[in-house]
């Protein structure tokens, strides 16, 4: 076998390895939306913004978030809960849109699931269809 039979070959093994890596898990793939735990002394939540939303809030952080809630008082979001998908899997997806009033007490925290998550366009079109 040549020298770049070889390097061929293993090229694509690779790319086959990182094909894989990215989806069988879903937390390394690029996702529709990004999850944020929402904590205050009354409960802990989940929420899921866009991209589109985080845009709008100049920045992809908690913090950034965060800023604005304060700035704007109120946010609408998307809670979102695990649930069993079709193939009985676990997955996180949109339960509710809820308002998150702003608060001294809450704060917005990064939300990392080895779960796959459901987007929320994703979900709107599954409910449509039924």
């Amino acid at each position: 076998m040549s020298t770049r039979s070889r390097q061929t070959v293993l090229a694509l093994g690779l790319a086959g390895l990182l094909v894989d890596a990215v989806v069988s898990h879903p937390a390394f793939a690029v996702g529709r939306v990004t999850l944020f735990k929402v904590v205050s002394p009354q409960h802990e939540i989940v929420i899921g913004l866009t991209k589109a939303e985080l845009t709008q809030m100049r920045g992809q952080t908690p913090d950034a978030v965060e800023k604005a809630l304060r700035s704007a008082g109120v946010l609408q979001v998307w809670q979102y809960g695990i649930r069993r998908g079709i193939s009985g899997v676990p997955e996180q997806a949109p339960v509710r849109k809820i308002e998150l009033a702003a608060d001294p007490a809450t704060h917005i925290k990064p939300y990392i699931t080895p779960l796959k998550v459901v987007s929320i366009t994703d979900e709107i079109l599954t409910e449509a269809i039924q």
